[in-house]
């Protein structure tokens, strides 16, 4: 019984220290290389944090989040009456270094928006049309928090009724309308092919980008409906769920609300009678049978024989593949983070690698200490060659190789600015290309390499149009050093220019008609051609990624088709013969609106129209504040009490949790307090955390009662013969003070440290009179003399490596390492050691699962009776000996052994899984499934346990206690992730011991797989 109420306090201080970082055993680090040095600006409805040397460009920042409040609050009728803090970084490198926001940023989030203090916190784009776009979007989550928080009866809690797709779709909606030809292409793309989803299956699928149908669904809501509606719908959908709110305001149910949706976007959409079916020119050389669903920026070698691409094939993260040209076969995995621990993360959203003129080599764009680096990797040898992290700019996209192999030309982002650079690989020096006020982004080399081809937000000198959401291609003349725009469409965002092979044309994408297709221009004479005429369009995942590339005569590129991205091989030759002269350089945005035209705008319409043509700039007054490290609460939880009562007694249960930090998050205070049981059994700690400084400080001030208990007989009273059951009942109460630090030295691994000092002193009540076998641990009893106080210091360190990539209930590749070392002083005296490997093998879909584990006292006091002995049987150690059966008095040689063999002051352990996705919602799974997310493996087990009395043996029989044997079981384990918030573990073990097997055992544990 000891060792299960053991478990049950190991278990409860598990989550009673969440608040505190260092408490992590293992874990990925959040990136944190610098310091930044923030300023405070104050608006009339906002406080800007940004680190910005250029004052001006706090201003533009500044008036962009005003006028998009103007424009939200005109729909929403919503008011702020408390500033909204923005946190601006300079860059994505720098924004996922925030500690304004706990958890991990990952490479696709362009700004998070966060509840508690309604802070949006975000980076600077590459262009000031993604910054503005981003910004309007994230002001818009500020709003939905805040209209929540504000509405009686509502709270940050009700965000859960609404479903994500209604969220990020009003986002998407009120920032960029219901003229978008990205998300028309979604759009045709599902109805084309009977995929158009109801509301059910957007809430239940991942199939569906909740961004894309989210905007669909909020720009029919408004043609529908009216936008008067976009609040009232947001607040009940918070209150009642969209089933409830839909019926209670439009008196329809969300069937036939889906219905009407479908059958009004298909009239809509599918007015040209060529958009339902068409033929897909070329080859299709990776799909979702050889790749994944996302088969993204295909590069091809020089010599035409090799294609580099990302792809999610392996469904756990977008890793680069290496393919044979020809074929599309999957020769191999070119790089994942996983084996590649010095690198952060690979960039994979808007930029494509490119390969060195003698085809050994690809250069693409990764983060790594805290910096936008560009990696060159040898292909031949598998191996990372060298890395560039260029002075010149603080971030870096669209890298371009030279021909001739020496330079390396890219778009970099510097004071706020993006132009093009040269990097010369020779010397290391960097030369600013462009240098004006326009972004200059996406560059490609013509054949000869005197010209660099690129896209750039500057108005040609022929435009009508000088402000909108519009790209222009334009050239840069190495020889003279001069730009040129040229005059495509005009106000369409023409992107991606390519020169062909022969230099004779540039091939580039545009939106000019509402979709997206490929065009191409004679360079000399400006004539342009539409070579393809998709009704779903080539694109990347955004609309700013690469999407083709050419291979010597043909031409890869990457089409939306069916929800998934394919790359397509195709004759460039053959697609020019088919191609189709157009005269009319004007746009027309027909086939990219959501809904039909009306001539009375919508007041989203027309604020996007006055964005774009006159930019709708007010004066805005600023004003400079200090900056203060205040701290206010973010979370408050965990709250509850009361008095329970039954067999096992009455007493007290009841805990609350606060988390409080300052506006940067540089400050953190946790707090906990909990009961359960008897005043007696209170437990507090408080904890503060430093992490303005890339080491990490804290302190911790904590008292934690222990309980334990055990029964025994004594006589009734001193001298009689008759007996009676008495329970002993024992409090450990540890009152700790603890220094800690973190020393992150890459998102894979840290060094921990730590020094502690703590007082222990005992409690013991004798119960008596108990005619049941149960704990009576809110019994009241009397006080019998307890062991002696004692205290006891700390000091420990860790070093801890974790690259792993997680699956449905268990890392499926890569590494896991932790060795730790601690020596107790005073009361104790002796040093433990700890060494944890674990290594994970992917063998698509299936992994295989390795662990060493060692965790040993060593000294004079390894095995005080003050501290429990370890037990091996444990289901998270050795799994099929934690109930025990078979324990008997003593270890029998052949026969049997007793609890001693599983008991010591050092344990080994080594642990073997090969691991099967059960269940789930990817293809990899044996049965599909959206809801129940599992996994089944074979194990095998093994340990052995020791103390200073007795040893390991290399041996399979023993007949004394002295001489510990190996332990070993096998079985089925199923493990079950439940909604993504606890791993169920459920498992059949055989053990096996004394060179027999046993009777199996059917146990549970509560956490993901080693």
């Amino acid at each position: 019984m000891r060792w299960i109420f053991k478990q049950l306090c190991v278990f409860g201080l598990l989550f009673f220290s969440i608040g505190l970082l260092p408490a992590q055993y293992f874990g990925r680090n959040k990136p944190f290389y610098r310091t930044f040095d923030f300023s405070l600006v104050e608006t009339s409805h906002f406080q800007i944090y940004h680190y910005f040397d250029n004052p001006s460009q706090a201003e533009q920042l500044a008036a962009m989040s005003e006028r998009w409040y103007r424009y939200h609050e005109q729909v929403l009728l919503d008011t702020f009456k408390v500033r909204s803090p923005i946190i601006f970084y300079d860059n994505h490198a720098d924004f996922q270094q925030t500690t304004a926001i706990m958890g991990m940023i990952d490479v696709g989030v362009g700004g998070v928006t966060e509840g508690l203090k309604n802070r949006v916190v975000m980076p600077m784009g590459f262009t000031w049309q993604q910054t503005n776009h981003v910004l309007g979007h994230e002001l818009v989550h500020a709003f939905q928090f805040h209209m929540l928080m504000q509405t009686e009866g509502m709270g940050l809690s009700a965000m859960q009724n609404i479903p994500l797709w209604m969220i990020e779709g009003m986002a998407e909606y009120l920032s960029i309308g219901s003229v978008d030809a990205q998300t028309t292409i979604w759009m045709r793309d599902a109805l084309m092919h009977n995929r158009f989803p109801t509301l059910e299956q957007l809430s239940s699928s991942y199939r569906y980008s909740p961004y894309r149908f989210g905007q669909a669904f909020w720009a029919y809501v408004s043609f529908r409906y009216g936008e008067q509606y976009i609040p009232r719908l947001f607040k009940a959908t918070a209150r009642r769920g969209y089933r409830n709110a839909i019926r209670d305001l439009f008196f329809v149910s969300a069937e036939e609300f889906s219905a009407d949706w479908e059958r009004t976007i298909r009239q809509h959409l599918f007015t040209n009678v060529n958009d339902s079916v068409y033929n897909i020119i070329g080859n299709r050389l990776v799909t979702k049978r050889n790749g994944g669903r996302y088969n993204l920026s295909p590069s091809v070698s020089p010599d035409g024989k090799y294609l580099i691409f990302l792809s999610e094939r392996d469904v756990y993260g977008l890793d680069l593949f290496l393919a044979d040209a020809s074929s599309g076969e999957i020769i191999r995995k070119v790089f994942t983070s996983a084996s590649h621990s010095d690198i952060d993360a690979l960039n994979f959203m808007e930029t494509a690698g490119t390969w060195s003129p003698d085809n050994r080599y690809f250069a693409f764009v990764a983060y790594s200490r805290g910096r936008s680096t560009i990696i060159i990797y040898d292909v031949n040898k598998l191996s990372v060659h060298k890395e560039l992290a260029p002075n010149c700019v603080t971030a870096i996209s669209y890298p371009a190789w030279s021909p001739d192999g020496r330079y390396l030309v890219f778009t970099g982002q510097k004071d706020l600015s993006s132009d093009l650079f040269l990097y010369d690989l020779k010397s290391g020096e960097c030369e600013n290309l462009t240098n004006s006020q326009w972004a200059a982004i996406q560059p490609a080399w013509s054949a000869d390499g005197r010209t660099i081809w690129f896209a750039t937000d500057e108005p040609s000198q022929w435009q009508k149009s000088r402000r909108g959401a519009f790209y222009n291609v334009a050239e840069y003349s190495v020889d003279t050093k001069h730009s040129r725009v040229h005059f495509t469409f005009d106000g369409a965002r023409n992107l991606n220019p390519v020169p062909t092979p022969d230099g004779r044309s540039v091939v580039f994408l545009s939106n000019r008609d509402g979709r997206r297709n490929l065009y191409s221009m004679e360079i000399e004479t400006g004539f342009l051609i539409q070579v393809t005429d998709y009704p779903t369009g080539i694109t990347g995942l955004t609309e700013l990624a690469p999407a083709l590339g050419f291979g010597g005569e043909f031409l890869f590129y990457t089409l939306l088709w069916d929800g998934e991205f394919q790359i397509i091989k195709s004759s460039f030759p053959n697609l020019r013969s088919m191609a189709r002269q157009v005269s009319d350089r004007d746009k027309d945005y027909r086939a990219a609106r959501l809904m039909p035209y009306s001539v009375n705008l919508s007041q989203v319409e027309q604020n996007l129209m006055t964005m774009s043509t006159n930019g709708d700039f007010h004066e805005v007054l600023m004003e400079e504040r200090p900056l203060r490290s205040r701290l206010k609460m973010d979370y408050l939880g965990n709250m509850g009490g009361g008095v329970m009562a039954g067999r096992f007694g009455t007493g007290m249960a009841g805990s609350i949790e606060a988390l409080f930090s300052d506006m940067l998050g540089r400050n953190m205070l946790y707090s906990g307090l909990s009961i359960n049981g008897q005043i007696q059994d209170f437990g507090g700690q408080v904890a503060y955390i430093n992490q303005e400084r890339r080491l990490r400080k804290g302190v911790s001030l904590s008292h934690i009662p222990y309980r334990n208990g055990y029964y025994t007989v004594e006589p009734i009273e001193s001298g009689a013969d008759e007996k009676e059951m008495v329970f002993y009942s024992q409090r450990l109460f540890e009152d700790k003070v603890s220094l800690f630090t973190f020393w992150p030295l890459n998102r894979y691994r840290r060094i921990e440290g730590g020094m502690s000092y703590a007082f222990y002193r005992y409690r013991m009540e004798r119960i008596r009179g108990h005619s049941y076998y149960y704990p009576s641990y809110a019994s009241k009893g009397e006080r019998v003399p307890a062991p002696p106080s004692f205290n006891a210091g700390t000091i420990d360190v860790a070093y801890v490596s974790d690259n792993s990539v997680f699956g449905f209930t268990s890392p499926v590749n890569g590494h896991r390492f932790r060795i730790q070392g601690e020596h107790y002083f005073d009361g104790l005296d002796y040093t433990g050691l700890l060494i944890d490997y674990r290594k994970y093998l992917f063998i698509r879909p299936q992994s295989v699962a390795f662990r060493f584990y060692h965790y040993g006292r060593y000294g004079e006091k390894e095995s005080d009776r003050r501290l429990y002995r370890l037990f091996l049987g444990y289901p998270w150690l050795v799994r099929g000996y934690n109930s025990g059966y078979f324990y008997t008095d003593e270890t029998r040689k052949g026969s049997s052994i007793s609890i001693n063999q599983v008991l010591g002051s050092h344990l080994l352990v080594a642990n073997a899984e090969y691991r099967m996705p059960f269940s789930g919602p990817t293809d990899l799974s044996w049965f599909r499934s959206g809801f129940v997310v599992s996994e089944l493996s074979l194990f095998m087990d093994g340990g052995v346990a020791w103390d200073s009395e007795s040893r390991p043996v290399l041996a399979m029989t023993s007949n004394s206690d002295r001489n510990r044997i190996p332990l070993l079981s096998t079985g089925l384990s199923m493990r079950f992730n439940l909604f993504g918030m606890l791993v169920l573990e459920t498992y059949y073990a055989v053990p096996f011991h004394q060179l027999k097997f046993h009777k199996a055992e059917i146990g549970f544990n509560i956490m993901p797989g080693f």
